[in-house]
């Protein structure tokens, strides 16, 4: 992991600031540029993380193209997930959503229905499976406060460090809050 950690430091930043979105309970909020402009290193970072990843893509527009449904990320399946950052960056015409939680939780198939368990569990700071989440285009990374080992290395790898953010209250984050994506989640 350490070659890993080494050979990402630096690599794939940007000159935007990176923010802390803080708040007393529940998870904390990062705002950077985390997939651009070479998303790669950073889906490499994820999967030798030691968690388990799914994504999940939603077109914003009527000729964006269709939807992908909670996919596991592997090897095999990174180049979806990369078409998908792609298209998000270029025109904003897909919205995409990434959750990781721990390996031993990873269940065979995901559905909105539970990753909205996961969520509200995760912003209530009650013990569970989920991790992280990444709302891409603009880039806001979800973590606990405190987070487990992994994930600290895994911040580490893309070069979030909490001391060098510039920080804010998780209130303005307004409608990019988790949230509000928890909201999206579940049917009314």
């Amino acid at each position: 992991m350490n070659w890993l950690l080494r050979r990402l430091r630096g690599r794939g930043r940007s000159d935007a600031p990176l923010v802390c979105y803080l708040r007393e309970n529940g998870p904390i909020a990062y705002t950077l540029t985390l997939f651009d402009p070479d998303p790669r290193p950073r889906v490499d970072a994820m999967l030798e993380s030691g968690l388990t990843w799914y994504w999940r893509s939603v077109s914003t527009s009527a000729d964006a193209g269709d939807a992908r449904e909670w996919t596991q990320l592997t090897r095999w399946s990174m180049a979806a997930l990369l078409t998908d950052l792609a298209v998000s960056q270029s025109d904003g015409a897909r919205a995409v959503a990434v959750v990781g939680i721990d390996a031993a939780d990873a269940p065979a198939d995901v559905s909105d229905h539970r990753v909205a368990a996961w969520v509200r569990g995760f912003v209530s700071d009650t013990p569970g499976p989920l991790h992280v989440v990444i709302r891409a285009r603009p880039d806001i990374v979800f973590v606990a406060q405190q987070p487990p080992e992994p994930v600290r290395e895994l911040l580490y790898a893309w070069g979030i460090d909490r001391a060098k953010a510039e920080r804010r209250s998780y209130a303005r984050l307004d409608g990019r809050s988790l949230e509000t994506w928890l909201r999206s989640l579940t049917p009314r």
